[in-house]
């Protein structure tokens, strides 16, 4: 009776397991360029492909999706700096001697801080991170806000 009843229910996993494994799965490229599988066909997207697996689905969604937020976040960047661009050649046109007197401001800030602060953090552009500058490149900074501020007493 043991054996009969191990065979009934290995019949009835086995039976509740078939239709998952030839699963019919469904694959589209949506108009981002992101790869999706779905049990069900998208709906009024006629360039749908059916696929037949006999394992679990697998999807590259997730890292296509990552890649589209990089992508995304790239022109982003690029867009706000070119924005940023053409608001300061407005600004520049509007008022060019209240632009280069604000500017003359900024170089002698950075020098005074150069010069007094034995400690000098800057922004790194590809990671967003603060960074401690080394002598040389204080040394280099140094001599780029003592020439600019210079150009601006003349």
């Amino acid at each position: 009776m043991t054996r009969v009843r191990r065979t009934l229910l290995a019949g009835a996993v086995l039976a509740l397991a078939m239709p998952a494994l030839g699963a019919k799965f469904y694959k589209w490229v949506d108009e981002d360029g992101v790869t999706h599988y779905d049990t069900k066909p998208p709906a009024g997207q006629p360039a749908s492909e059916e696929v037949r697996t006999y394992r679990s689905a697998s999807s590259d969604q997730d890292e296509a999706v990552k890649r589209l937020e990089e992508r995304r976040a790239a022109e982003a960047q690029v867009e706000e700096a070119a924005r940023q661009r053409r608001e300061e050649q407005r600004r520049i046109e509007e008022n060019p001697g209240e632009v280069s007197e604000e500017r003359c401001a900024k170089h002698r800030e950075n020098l005074r801080i150069l010069e007094n602060k034995p400690i000098v953090r800057v922004e790194n552009p590809e990671t967003g991170e603060m960074e401690v500058i080394d002598q040389a490149r204080r040394e280099r900074m140094l001599e780029k806000a003592r020439a600019a501020v210079e150009f601006c007493d003349k």
